[in-house]
């Protein structure tokens, strides 16, 4: 009889979220090398949900690069005028370089602001910004029934700027000494909801594959980490079980993830958040998709550790 296998994979979002995968992998994928693990546990969870592929890449980077402590994290939306709306998709790209770098000026110049009251520590302020952005349009085509979409871009822009500032830089130079904004501007603090900005990360991507996206983001954004795989703690009937019997059991999935060690003593604790079962009916496959919370109020910090010791 083939063998078959389960694999689990975490992945894990800067120090809030996490994700656990649950799904069947073929004998060759389970003899793999660990350095073919480790590359094909990147897309396998891609590859098995393309329907939901652009919501989990940006919500794992969202997760692992913006986190509510910082409370520096804004929801951006931009808007053209008439007056100024692209014709070319080069012309709004155009357009958001210069805003990014209006962006990234002003955090300069507050930077060095901070720098010149306190050398050794200026508080902790950004020395440029941080984002991932979108631009998102549509051309209109009859034959197809496509309506225009006009040019606009959404942000997750981290930074140490006021929502005045952030507005007011979103213009254009129209002669010497004289700039007119090129249109509006929402610009909302972000709100987390369990480490995670769901909410806002389905709203850019609902029209995903349906109108063109241009996506980009801030050098240095860290990728989630995903540590090796593990092949044998569940079998297909267990998935199974998992995926019908306990997919809504909090107690079942804290029991397997609600503690994570991460070596050097740190411990974090996980609540469950939800899991989503979807069943393959051409292989007959269960895929699993289980999401944690680590709430960083509820962690144990070193010196309490120590003290217990």
């Amino acid at each position: 009889m083939k063998a078959r296998y389960v694999r689990e994979q975490k992945t894990i979002c800067g120090k809030e979220y996490m994700e656990v995968d649950l799904l069947q992998v073929t004998a060759s994928e389970h003899r793999a090398s660990v350095r073919a693990k480790k590359q094909f546990a990147s897309s396998l969870a891609m590859k098995r949900c393309n329907d939901r592929n652009a919501l989990r890449k940006l919500r794992w980077k969202v997760s692992e690069n913006f986190t509510e402590r910082k409370k520096k994290t804004w929801l951006v939306h931009l808007t053209y005028s008439d007056d100024f709306l692209p014709e070319y998709d080069e012309d709004a790209q155009k357009a958001l370089t210069n805003y990014i770098e209006r962006l990234n000026r002003r955090q300069r110049q507050k930077y060095k602001e901070a720098m010149a009251k306190d050398h050794h520590n200026p508080g902790g302020v950004l020395r440029k910004v941080k984002y991932i952005a979108v631009t998102e349009f549509q051309h209109a085509d009859e034959e197809k029934g496509l309506k225009e979409v006009r040019y606009h871009h959404h942000m997750f822009l981290e930074c140490d700027l006021s929502i005045d500032e952030i507005k007011d830089l979103w213009v254009t130079r129209c002669g010497k000494g004289w700039v007119e904004p090129l249109g509006l501007v929402k610009a909302d603090r972000a709100e987390f909801d369990k480490g995670g900005l769901d909410a806002y990360c389905e709203y850019i991507t609902k029209y995903e594959g349906k109108r063109t996206h241009k996506w980009r983001q801030s050098k240095g954004l860290r990728m989630p980490t995903q540590p090796r795989p593990n092949d044998t703690r569940y079998t297909p009937r267990k998935l199974a079980e998992a995926a019908t019997l306990y997919i809504d059991d909090k107690k079942f999935w804290e029991d397997r993830y609600g503690v994570l060690k991460l070596g050097h003593g740190e411990v974090r604790q996980y609540a469950f958040v939800g899991a989503e079962p979807r069943f393959n009916e051409v292989t007959a496959e269960w895929h699993v998709i289980a999401r944690f919370w680590a709430d960083p109020r509820r962690q144990e910090t070193k010196k309490a550790v120590r003290r217990w010791e």
